[in-house]
């Protein structure tokens, strides 16, 4: 359980990318406190990081706040939003060589837009998909057009977890 000073300053040092001595200043603590909490909270500030580097990597304009509370709230039930897969199921597969991916694509889920030419700052816009289904979507098909194919995808994956 981590204190509120210290959420604090994850989110000042990974979300805001303030300096140590900003933060010394603004939550009043000493800069040695500062370095033990950096190394004590690196697993939490981490997914923290990671967060903000797909804010910018996919350009979101929108206040890095919003998106992040946006990404926390669809992380809890995070599965391809057209086949359904999890990454839990992801790993398995891959683990057990029932597929393979010759790129560092594939491991984790990705966030793909519903609809290509709207963007990502529009949040209901954005959903989780594994790269089979991004990948395959690409620019051609709608939403609810992959989320047909989705299904096909779906049984599947489903036939290769029960193998």
């Amino acid at each position: 359980m981590i204190t509120e000073q210290q959420e604090k300053f994850i989110w000042l040092a990974h979300a805001e990318c303030k300096s140590f001595f900003e933060i010394e200043k603004l939550l009043n603590v000493p800069r040695a406190t500062i370095s033990e909490w950096e190394k004590e909270l690196r697993p939490i500030w981490q997914d923290l990081a990671a967060i903000k580097k797909t804010h910018t990597v996919k350009k979101i304009t929108i206040d890095f706040k919003k998106f992040h509370d946006w990404y926390i709230s669809v992380e809890k039930n995070k599965s391809c939003c057209y086949c359904g897969i999890t990454e839990t199921e992801l790993k398995y597969l891959l683990e057990n060589k029932k597929i393979e991916t010759k790129r560092s694509r594939g491991r984790k889920l990705e966030l793909d837009r519903k609809e290509p030419n709207s963007s990502y700052d529009e949040l209901d816009n954005i959903v989780y998909a594994c790269y089979w289904c991004n990948n395959a979507k690409t620019d051609t098909f709608t939403h609810k057009e992959f989320l047909e194919i989705g299904k096909v995808i779906s049984k599947i994956w489903k036939h290769r977890l029960l193998k």
